[in-house]
């Protein structure tokens, strides 16, 4: 069964492992694995659906018939020990936490009353509808096509605080989405970025509207200096991106700059 509460938790891979992994990509640095094993050791962490996918994949090696490098690349034995130790551990805290709430909601207070929904008067009935909400977001692209994302800070009330997203931000009012866009590219990274590739617009919920660009990046990667908004950058492929502790929507937001929006 799914934890869904383990979904955004990120956990930092022991040096030992990381020293095999890069032992193992010195002599063998193609093939299958090499990708997920340069990712592990340029971000130094790994998250819960990732131990997950790497668990599957331990659980089903062979020594007898599969690549042993390729298993190597993937932590080994130090690895899959990890996994399994970190699983049943944060799996363990989750079980405990669902039964204290469970013993502490047992004995529900019958004196509560039923919820019942105000009757609604003239004043609310015509009270006026809320503008939704406008945001910009940024799908920057490199020489290579590879894709900058930038990690959240953690300070007070920071939104999705520690996880990797695109460049973004909400419209001034009166603001054009594209002087809107140029703007918190700025404010973010320090790029002078003021022409666009392609736009369009998506409405996900009622209350907001999501003005979505892209754009080419041709100086050099590091040109960026992050606002405090950020701790820190770098620039991906789609597939890496995978491996990574992203906010929601993140993959679906790229997608749609690469394909024919419906």
């Amino acid at each position: 069964m799914a934890n869904k509460e383990l979904y955004n938790n990120t956990y930092k891979i022991p040096p030992e492992i990381l020293n095999l992994i890069q032992t193992t990509l010195v002599s063998n640095p193609n093939g299958e694995g090499v990708k997920r094993a340069k990712f592990m050791l340029k971000n130094g962490e790994i998250t819960y659906q990732s131990m997950k996918r790497l668990k599957n994949f331990f659980d089903y090696y062979n020594s007898d018939n599969d690549n042993n490098a390729q298993y190597n690349l993937a932590g080994g034995e130090l690895m899959k020990s990890f996994i399994d130790r970190t699983l049943n551990a944060d799996r363990d805290a989750v079980d405990r936490s669902k039964d204290t709430k469970r013993q502490i909601t047992r004995n529900p207070n019958t004196d509560l009353k039923p919820h019942q929904t105000p009757r609604l008067t003239e004043t609310t009935k015509k009270k006026k509808k809320k503008e939704p909400t406008k945001n910009v977001v940024a799908v920057i692209m490199n020489k290579d096509n590879k894709i900058l994302l930038l990690k959240r800070s953690d300070y007070p009330k920071s939104w999705m605080p520690k996880k990797w997203s695109l460049v973004g931000g909400g419209i001034d009012k009166g603001e054009r989405p594209e002087k809107a866009c140029a703007r918190e590219i700025k404010e973010e990274t320090d790029l002078e970025i003021n022409k666009f590739v392609k736009s369009f617009t998506i409405q996900r919920n009622s209350d907001s509207i999501e003005h979505i660009f892209a754009c080419r990046f041709d100086g050099d990667d590091s040109d960026i200096n992050l606002d405090k908004e950020n701790t820190n950058y770098g620039w991906y492929d789609i597939s890496e991106i995978d491996y990574l502790d992203t906010v929601p929507h993140l993959i679906e937001y790229i997608t749609l700059v690469f394909v024919k929006y419906e």
